[in-house]
């Protein structure tokens, strides 16, 4: 079963988002991390199949911090939380090689319902 990693330096937020995905979603494991550091330790041992990411966390913005779990996890399909999205963010995080990007004022039933395809869950 798939686990997804959550980076977020809101607590309440990261609650609310591992609400959704533990909800019967096939999602066996979420890890939480509220900074970069932790994220890229969470990494290391975890071996997460998804890592959520807010753009903006403590230490580095949340572009600087996927392409070091790129590094760590070539592999690892990433989608950024952003509370103000535009289309620059997307072009960026497109070119950063993350997966999609999400608002975080939109429905996110619909990060959960796109996170179970690229985990193979659909």
């Amino acid at each position: 079963m798939p686990a997804v990693l959550i980076v977020d330096d809101n607590h309440a937020f990261r609650i609310v988002l591992r609400g959704l995905f533990e909800r019967g979603t096939g999602f066996d494991k979420c890890v939480e991390a509220a900074n970069a550091l932790e994220a890229l330790d969470k990494t290391k041992h975890f071996a997460p199949n998804l890592a959520v990411v807010d753009f903006t966390i403590l230490e580095m913005n949340g572009l600087q911090l996927a392409r070091q779990l790129k590094a760590q996890e070539p592999a690892l399909p990433i989608f950024v939380l952003t509370a103000d999205y535009d289309m620059d963010i997307e072009k960026k995080a497109l070119a950063f090689g993350i997966t999609a990007v999400f608002s975080k004022q939109d429905d996110l039933t619909t990060l959960i319902a796109n996170a179970r395809v690229v985990c193979g869950l659909e």
